[in-house]
């Protein structure tokens, strides 16, 4: 019975795999929106763009705008720094993000994301984060 269990729960997870790379999950990226603002500050920007999507009433997001303040000196060298809010731009939200929670972050280069993260998990983290993306 425990094989039988087993085989099942393998074949169930084997067709939702190929069901979320069919549906285009499987690091497929977006194609690009339609916005000349972005598209001039991240995709076509010749620096890798780290990009935070997040609102002002959200406190993880607060603490990530703060950490990224406190971080964006010591990597300024390797990358530009946006912050959108998805109250006032919730089309690029909506179009990028990888989950419905924020605050999110992508680094995009050459017009790809290249890095995401979904979550804030302190300042420490953050910059263990994009020092090995970048």
């Amino acid at each position: 019975m425990d094989t039988l269990n087993r085989n099942i729960t393998i074949g169930v997870g084997v067709v939702l795999a190929a069901l979320f790379v069919l549906a285009g999950g499987g690091g497929r990226q977006p194609e690009p929106i339609n916005d000349p603002w972005f598209r001039q500050a991240v995709l076509e920007n010749n620096h890798p763009v780290v990009v935070k999507f997040g609102a002002d009433w959200c406190g993880p997001c607060r603490g990530m705008d703060a950490a990224i303040d406190d971080l964006e000196p010591r990597f300024s060298s390797r990358a530009k720094f946006l912050k959108i809010d998805i109250d006032k731009r919730p089309e690029l939200f909506t179009h990028y993000r990888s989950g419905n929670g924020i605050p999110q972050i992508m680094i995009f280069k050459d017009g790809q994301i290249i890095a995401q993260k979904r979550g804030f998990g302190g300042e420490e983290g953050l910059k263990q984060w994009l020092e090995s993306s970048l």
